[in-house]
């Protein structure tokens, strides 16, 4: 198994088998990549995405936390999964398979509850991600990386809708771009993000194009913030408001209060859609219902997109390439 020499840097193996990732994000972000620490909790449909995507990537260390038992709906939405794996502990069955896809990957698997947890297990990780938690799990998991300064991503879905919630607490991301006509300015760009810093640099080649690299600093809120907080007021324009997808309430609302009924769903939504500030006559029944009918189910595709998201943004904060996702989606 790979380890990080004293160095940092990468072996020529190594070198050779991420070359077209380095060719991407260049070296030092790949020497990132493989000297983080990650924690997944529930390998799901949406966790086994991004499991695959972060093993591939060449992650050094990776701890899986799932103490669930598979059950026959889990076949049709988790690839580690075969039928004879129904009735064992799924960190079990899935173990081999991950190791398989990059056995230089440092892998740990605990079948205990995450509810066992204590915060000095949680100190040992630069990164988190966790999926298919209940509210309250993510606002105290959230309440401990805050505490211990490490980055929290969580993720969840219910048939064709979805979610993703990032808390890096405070980020700062370097990013270039050729020169306009019209320099990058310090200051705020957004509630949550600052330019703080631009420096230029001029091309070596015979085009002496300049570029600027700008250092961006992202701001997060706490997750149980965000949902008492979360606003569009200012943010948009009466246009874009009346464009705003019910899935954005209904998603909110249903972390912030999980209804018992149908008609609790539609209620809790139109206070929500007053707390945004968008129109609530502009929910759709039938889609409310859908949503309903769709709660903690896991669908295939839906999961390869959230996943895939999720792990090209842990890469990329390991990279400090471009700004992160910031803050719910």
């Amino acid at each position: 198994m790979s380890q990080v020499n004293d160095t940092g840097k990468l072996s020529a193996d190594e070198i050779a088998l991420y070359d077209r990732q380095i060719r991407l994000w260049g070296m030092a972000a790949q020497a990132n990549i493989r000297s983080a620490k990650v924690l997944l909790i529930n390998i799901g449909s949406i966790g086994t995405e991004i499991t695959k995507n972060i093993v591939l990537s060449g992650v050094g260390n990776l701890c899986v936390l799932d103490d669930h038992i598979v059950q026959e709906q889990d076949l049709g939405c988790q690839f580690f999964l075969e039928k004879k794996d129904v009735g064992s502990l799924k960190i079990d069955a899935c173990l081999p398979k991950i190791q398989d896809l990059n056995p230089r990957v440092k892998l740990n698997v605990d079948g205990s509850s995450l509810q066992n947890k204590d915060e000095s297990f949680f100190k040992q990780f630069d990164i988190i991600v966790a999926t298919e938690l209940h509210t309250d799990q993510i606002i105290q998991l959230n309440h401990i990386t805050r505490k211990l300064n490490i980055a929290l991503y969580v993720a969840g879905s219910n048939g064709l809708f979805s979610y993703i919630f990032i808390d890096l607490i405070e980020f700062v991301s370097e990013e270039e771009k050729l020169k306009s006509g019209r320099p990058t300015e310090l200051g705020s760009i957004s509630t949550n993000r600052t330019i703080i810093e631009v420096d230029n640099r001029i091309d070596d080649d015979d085009s002496k194009k300049i570029f600027e690299r700008i250092k961006t600093k992202n701001s997060y809120q706490s997750f149980d913030t965000l949902l008492q907080n979360a606003t569009l007021q200012g943010k948009l324009t009466k246009r874009q408001m009346k464009r705003v997808n019910n899935i954005l309430p209904l998603t909110l609302s249903y972390l912030t209060d999980i209804p018992s009924s149908l008609e609790e769903l539609h209620n809790n939504t139109v206070r929500k859609c007053e707390d945004l500030g968008i129109i609530s006559s502009n929910l759709n029944k039938d889609y409310i219902e859908q949503f309903y009918r769709q709660v903690n189910v896991e669908f295939a595709p839906v999961a390869a997109i959230i996943g895939g998201a999720v792990a090209q943004d842990v890469i990329n904060i390991l990279g400090k390439r471009q700004s992160p996702l910031n803050n719910f989606i």
